[in-house]
């Protein structure tokens, strides 16, 4: 049996195309009609790894799978360090576990072609006992691939996202931000403030939004990545930079005694079977070589508390190191430590240890999918939502009237995601979704909006729309990159998407929404969660996009489903969760109700 196994920075073009395979696997992802199209191009099965995943059970599974390697790399402040480095080789090890399930797939093959060296390769090399043959080898190739990939990754950069493309690559441990910042070590004697780390802007905001609760409050925003500032700020929120407390250098001797016992936990996890072959793959020493970076982000954090009156902190994002870190140390002082998501919902809370004292979920649906899909207990979740500032413009009487229809408003609005990141082909999906929709909007008499997610390039979807569709859709198409608005919003007839956050700000103003099931994550189940709370109706196959125009009506979210999504929390109740330690325990809630199931309202 001769495999051809294709790595997602390749295209099904080339030589290898004129030669005779049993089966070709992508190792990127693609829709089932783009499959189906090439499997009869090339005379043999053709299918993504992806199609192996699990959608849920996957996510699962990693808790319990984690759990081994904690509390064999403990620093002297109590962090568990594998408990913060292992949420970021988690992706690796799952393409593991996807690449093994591949390999019982492909009992008896005897000739593997690769386009390129990847970790999965390497797997079924090692797993199926067989040579690698490797089509792109030499390394002048692979050279000159590389350079043009990057050269056209970098043209599609702003200077900004460049910017800090460079810092992330080249100043990890802040050696040069630090010299640049300004000095921020001074004891403060201003009154107590509340902390919110952040890397992301959309963390950023998530965080502006509760701020502007508490008036009255003093909340302190430090970016640990410059590019997650935003404007404006509010009144009550100073804002600095995490460069501007990072020190010299780590100490040495706790690096090298964190390194061993990293080596020590390698040793000892490779017994674990989920962890021979990552071992051996070297994906764990990968996490040793991070060590060095962390311990640079905890002592900027270390220094952010021991300068700073900080009565609580609240994270929007408790997966990334850089906000995760200061939530923990902010747990081991007996602060208050929040966290909360800036998107719907977060899959990877299926598999991280819940180290916050309160979650602060935005409504039922999200409550529901921590509690039902992520095992988080119910005592340790409270609903309250900041309404973001967005939504509420839109609240207005040209917004329409939740439950009806939105006849006036002119666009049909796609809100797009980085697809990239989840290894899409990108031009296979839009191939698939722009033409339909602007078939829709043809006999609707609508227009359809492009909205872009903030990580994706204007100028490559640009590209992108004008290869693939006609002349006449072309003048059917208009694209945005400005941030999310009310006018926007208001100017939505309906919107579709994969499984964009922004689904939960349209339901929850009667807009109506599908869901292009089909695309959806292998294996967050954000889609049916999405379903399960009327957020929006799944479209499961291509041509029911054209369908759009008569499921409009039925489609409509009422007044009901918009009051289960987003929950506002209270002044009072949130200056609870976020300054006082004493009255935020986690079993009783003072002077709340109790939603059906158990959820706490605030």
């Amino acid at each position: 049996m001769r495999v051809f196994l294709l790595h997602p920075d390749d295209d099904f073009h080339g030589s290898w195309t004129r030669q005779h395979w049993d089966s070709v696997i992508d190792l990127g992802r693609a829709p089932k009609s783009f499959y189906d199209e090439r499997s009869a191009a090339l005379g043999c099965p053709v299918f993504s790894i992806f199609d192996l995943a699990v959608e849920v059970e996957d996510l699962r599974i990693w808790r319990h799978l984690l759990a081994p390697g904690l509390g064999r790399v403990v620093d002297r402040f109590g962090i568990d360090w594998w408990d913060v480095i292992s949420l970021m080789l988690q992706p690796e090890l799952q393409d593991v576990r996807l690449a093994l399930r591949l390999a019982e797939k492909l009992q008896g093959c005897r000739t593997l072609t690769v386009s390129r060296p990847s970790m999965a390769a390497e797997l079924l090399r090692v797993q199926l006992g067989i040579p690698l043959q490797v089509l792109h080898g030499g390394l002048r190739k692979r050279l000159v691939r590389s350079v043009l990939r990057r050269g056209r990754a970098v043209a599609n950069l702003t200077f900004e996202q460049l910017r800090q493309v460079v810092y992330d690559k080249y100043d990890p441990h802040y050696r040069w931000r630090r010299k640049l910042a300004p000095a921020q070590l001074s004891k403060s004697k201003s009154e107590p403030v509340v902390l919110l780390p952040t890397a992301y802007s959309n963390v950023t905001k998530t965080a502006f939004r509760y701020a502007r609760i508490l008036p009255e409050q003093k909340f302190l925003l430090v970016l640990a990545r410059e590019s997650a500032a935003v404007s404006p700020v509010p009144a009550n929120v100073q804002t600095v930079g995490l460069a501007g407390f990072a020190t010299k250098s780590c100490d040495r001797d706790e690096l090298q005694s964190l390194e061993r016992g990293w080596k020590q936990m390698e040793q000892a996890l490779q017994e674990h079977p989920a962890f021979r072959l990552p071992v051996h793959l070297e994906i764990l020493r990968k996490g040793r070589r991070r060590l060095r970076w962390g311990l640079a982000v905890r002592d900027a954090w270390m220094r952010v508390f021991e300068t700073r009156a900080l009565v609580g902190c609240l994270s929007a994002d408790d997966s990334n190191p850089y906000t995760r870190i200061p939530l923990l140390l902010a747990g081991q002082r007996g602060i208050p430590a929040v966290a909360c998501h800036h998107g719907a919902l977060d899959g990877r809370m299926a598999f991280r240890n819940p180290r916050f004292s309160i979650y602060l979920a935005k409504g039922e649906m999200e409550h529901d999918y921590l509690q039902r899909i992520c095992g988080v207990e119910a005592s340790r979740i409270r609903v309250g939502a900041a309404t973001p500032v967005e939504t509420r413009l839109a609240a207005s009487p040209a917004a329409g009237k939740t439950g009806q229809p939105r006849e006036r408003a002119p666009w049909i609005t796609f809100f797009t995601e980085p697809y990239e990141t989840d290894f899409w082909r990108v031009e296979a999906m839009y191939r698939e979704v722009l033409p339909r929709l602007c078939a829709a909007a043809r006999g609707s008499g609508k227009t359809v909006v492009l909205k872009l997610h903030p990580f994706e390039s204007a100028r490559q979807r640009r590209s992108l729309v004008k290869r693939i569709l006609s002349e006449d859709d072309r003048k059917l198409v208009t694209m945005t990159d400005a941030p999310l608005s009310g006018e926007i919003l208001r100017q939505t007839w309906c919107a579709v998407t994969v499984e964009s956050t922004v689904a939960l700000d349209c339901a929850s103003l009667g807009i109506p929404v599908f869901l292009c099931g089909w695309l959806r994550h292998s294996y967050a189940g954000y889609a049916p969660q999405y379903v399960r709370f009327g957020v929006g109706q799944m479209l499961e196959v291509p041509d029911d996009l054209l369908r759009i125009p008569d499921l409009l009506r039925a489609s409509v979210p009422d007044a009901d489903t918009a009051r289960r999504l987003v929950q506002p929390i209270s002044p009072e109740a949130l200056s609870e969760v976020l300054c006082q330690p004493a009255a935020s325990g986690l079993q009783s809630i003072s002077g709340s109700s109790v939603l059906a199931g158990g959820q706490p309202r605030v």
